[in-house]
């Protein structure tokens, strides 16, 4: 049996351990109070700043549709502005997103910003030597938040340079627009804009705008390579430049007509040629006068890259397939779906009579065509052969007609007087391959009179130069291009050109579909290897346009 110290003895240990349980139960309960309470609790710090942070949005929002009701109302420049115009889609943009700002989000600005940036920064690749988009600014104001008015600043500003960004990608660079003619286009660039931020591919969609000819793409793409070498050149003192360097710079420079020293192009004789035409020592050595000719050269052939992505991108281009001559080139060019598919030699305008730069259709091919003399030929070149020899008009196949198209007996014109034709009358030659316009000609309506046609003077093909004529563009081959024309714009009966004109008689062929002729003067164009081409300046033009569209030079 247990005795009383015994049960005693075992009933201690169980009081104990109720007093341990209690003790437990109640340090549980408090951890669970406080686990709970702690859940429960609001820093009211963070509910301020969350306050304050929402408060700041909409007090962004509202300052920012201060600002642009205030740019609508303050819009008073004239009509024709592109400035203005540019201030009515920036209106119409906010306007659109509930004035909710693109680039910045509270108090820093987002990635679209820096995508942006970059792209305005690298402008000069694009044609661009200056500050158009007031880059330099944006980033001044990017370094600053001291107010809400800067930040207003910044993002008002940003948005305004990416639309005339766009628009000087699109449409080249322009202050005016007096013809209203790109006001339809204008007003697309915001839903462009707002599309490329809802999808997050603003770059992309910012450079689509571009123009998708196949010079304008070649131009671009080189554009990058020659800025390359100009910085190369420009940076390295001229005993660090090597061979391969200076021939390449030489050539872009047009002092070489190689891009490589050889035994026909040896690199002192053109370093003698350079120092020559530029009245320098004549050492044949790459020193620093001679580096620093080269380095004015190579930038001057800068600006004319950028000229001429500028005409290009001034075309008013609509299509994927077109006729593209090129007046510098002496070349037209077969354009398909974007792509060269076929290039033919031309002859161009004289510079006296330089060939006009214009678009047009071509609506018809002829066969053994008639040539009607214009009256400024027959009056500068013609009359006096005229009266010096009565038999001129017989014997190169001229005969009189008057505003019926009849035929006058040439003897009742009086050749003597100061204008024998008038209004009344016109020379006209018979068809034929003597013919001046040869046994084919292009026909697209324009206001200067011109054409494409054959010519009977096949040998001037073989010439570098090849500007003889009044305006007019001679075509090489002939023949092959008006089949292309019929077989692939023409839905009537297939034609055989070669046939037709060896039947010597006057065939018109109405086009039944317009194909679309470009005449442009472009004196560089990029290469499939990305090397930059430049041609002749034969009407003199660049130096002028380049004042013209950039007048104030400076470093790129």
């Amino acid at each position: 049996m247990l005795n009383d110290d015994t049960i005693f003895e075992l009933d201690y240990p169980s009081e104990n351990n109720t007093r341990r349980f209690l003790f437990s139960v109640v340090k549980h309960l408090s951890l669970l109070v406080f686990l709970v309470l702690l859940s429960s609790y609001k820093n009211p710090t963070t509910r301020i700043n969350t306050k304050l942070i929402l408060a700041d949005s909409f007090q962004f929002n509202y300052l920012i549709e201060n600002q642009v009701k205030s740019i609508e109302n303050n819009n008073t420049d004239t009509l024709f502005s592109i400035h203005s115009q540019l201030n009515e889609l920036l209106v119409k943009f906010y306007e659109a997103r509930e004035y909710k700002p693109v680039w910045i989000n509270n108090y820093s600005t987002n990635p679209q910003f820096l995508t942006l940036i970059n792209l305005l920064d690298s402008a000069a690749y694009f044609g661009f030597p200056y500050d158009y988009f007031n880059s330099e600014r944006i980033h001044v104001l990017n370094m600053d938040f001291e107010n809400s008015n800067q930040k207003i600043d910044l993002e008002l500003s940003t948005t305004y340079a990416t639309l005339k960004f766009m628009l000087y990608l699109k449409h080249g660079i322009v202050e005016k627009d007096t013809a209203l003619t790109l006001i339809s286009d204008l007003e697309i660039l915001p839903e462009i804009l707002n599309e490329a931020l809802n999808q997050n591919n603003l770059r992309e969609e910012i450079l689509s705008v571009q123009p998708k000819l196949v010079h304008h793409q070649n131009l671009l793409n080189s554009l990058s390579y020659f800025i390359d070498l100009h910085y190369s050149v420009k940076y390295t003192t001229p005993a660090f430049i090597d061979d391969k360097l200076l021939a390449k710079s030489l050539y872009y420079s047009g002092v070489s007509k190689s891009p490589i020293f050889n035994s026909t192009n040896p690199k002192s004789e053109v370093l003698y040629k350079l120092e020559s035409d530029y009245n320098l020592p004549k050492d044949s050595i790459l020193n620093v006068p001679t580096h620093e000719v080269i380095v004015s050269l190579l930038k001057f052939k800068y600006f004319q890259a950028c000229l001429n992505l500028n005409r290009l991108r001034n075309l008013q281009y609509s299509g994927e397939n077109y006729l593209f001559v090129n007046i510098p080139e002496y070349k037209l060019h077969v354009v398909e779906s974007n792509e060269n598919k076929e290039t033919f030699n031309v002859i161009v305008g004289k510079k006296g009579t330089p060939t006009p730069v214009l678009s047009s259709n071509i609506e018809k091919v002829i066969a053994n065509p008639y040539w009607t003399v214009p009256r400024s030929i027959v009056k500068n070149e013609m009359i006096y052969k005229i009266r010096k020899d009565s038999t001129y008009l017989k014997r190169n196949g001229f005969f009189v007609i008057n505003n019926y198209e009849e035929v006058v007996v040439d003897s009742t014109i009086n050749w003597n007087d100061r204008d024998p034709l008038g209004n009344k009358y016109w020379l006209r030659q018979i068809n034929g391959r003597s013919n001046a316009l040869g046994q084919v000609k292009f026909i697209f309506p324009n206001k200067h009179s011109v054409y494409l046609h054959d010519t009977p003077s096949k040998r001037l093909f073989k010439n570098e130069n090849r500007s003889y004529s009044h305006g007019c563009i001679r075509l090489e081959n002939p023949d092959k291009l008006a089949q292309y024309l019929t077989n692939n714009y023409n839905n009537e009966d297939k034609k055989n050109i070669k046939k037709l004109i060896s039947e010597k008689k006057r065939q018109v062929i109405d086009l039944s579909e317009n194909v679309k002729i470009h005449i442009q003067y472009i004196t560089c164009s990029g290469s499939e290897n990305s090397d930059m081409v430049f041609f002749n300046d034969i009407y003199n033009l660049d130096e002028e346009e380049i004042k013209a569209v950039f007048p104030d030079l400076y470093e790129i």
